[in-house]
């Protein structure tokens, strides 16, 4: 028996012992990553948690992801984070699924973390983060990321849009004036950007009438009232700059909301027909 033995051929190993961890990594680079899950489950259940390192939490968490199962996914991630490892991928993909379950608290979180500890990707991360510190108010932090965004991400519209508006809320005016002409150039009907320079230079036009005006009727002298010719000249230029943005917004949106402003444009022009086509649509 001895002998038999030791003529045996080699030992054959049987399927089941192979390495779930292995049949994971393999189904995965076969695009089969149904299988890569279920292999992961049993290599977890089986092995000692002090013996799964966190690259390999991650690495499972990422096909979980890749099948829909953004629950296994998280559960994972936390493993993962909980053995003290971290990569790009990793928090890339968390902030993807907090926003998928619109926990923006959490994805605030990732997104942070990702921007303060890797390189890579940066632009997306740092756009998101401009989005969401924008929408919970946090305009300061907004303007601090913007900085970090390349020129070519500043420049799209959606992003300069939300640059707009940031100003606006912070009452940056020159920022305004400048980002709402390029926001023209790219989308010639934008609203706010279009009731930005009409209200600018309609206020600006105004301003002008009703001070010269207190000034010359406090002081009703020639020297007044050649000033008051001047300025009135100065203030009418403004209006007829205001004129066109409102023109197109009234092409947009005709009715109440814009015809204050050109009725008092045209009586200021001394204009009365439009002045009375205009004050028909006011309540």
């Amino acid at each position: 028996m001895a002998i038999l033995a030791g003529c045996s051929g080699p030992k054959v190993i049987a399927p089941d012992t192979v390495s779930h961890k292995v049949i994971a990594e393999k189904a995965a680079a076969e695009g089969n990553n149904a299988l890569a899950v279920e292999s992961w489950k049993q290599y977890f259940s089986e092995q000692p948690i002090t013996e799964i390192s966190g690259a390999d939490y991650a690495e499972a968490a990422q096909i979980a992801f890749k099948t829909g199962d953004e629950k296994l996914a998280v559960i994972w991630f936390d493993q993962t984070r909980y053995k003290n490892f971290a990569s790009a991928e990793m928090y890339s993909t968390l902030a993807k699924i907090y926003r998928s379950q619109q926990n923006i608290s959490k994805e605030l979180s990732a997104l942070e973390f990702y921007s303060t500890n890797f390189a890579e990707n940066l632009n997306e991360m740092n756009t998101r983060l401009f989005e969401i510190y924008f929408e919970i108010k946090l305009n300061d932090k907004a303007l601090e990321t913007w900085e970090k965004m390349d020129s070519n991400v500043k420049n799209e519209i959606s992003n300069l849009k939300t640059y707009f508006k940031i100003n606006r809320e912070l009452e940056n005016a020159e920022v305004c004036d400048s980002v709402s002409l390029i926001i023209l150039q790219k989308e010639p009907e934008n609203v706010e950007a279009l009731q930005w320079n009409g209200e600018k230079y309609y206020w600006r036009g105004e301003n002008r009438y009703q001070r010269e005006m207190e000034k010359y009727n406090n002081n009703k002298t020639n020297k007044q009232y050649k000033i008051l010719l001047t300025t009135l000249d100065l203030a009418t230029a403004d209006f007829k700059k205001a004129l066109p943005y409102f023109e197109k917004l009234w092409k947009i949106e005709p009715g109440e909301k814009y015809a204050s402003f050109f009725a008092n444009i045209y009586a200021r022009f001394g204009d009365e027909t439009k002045v009375n086509y205009y004050r028909k649509y006011l309540k």
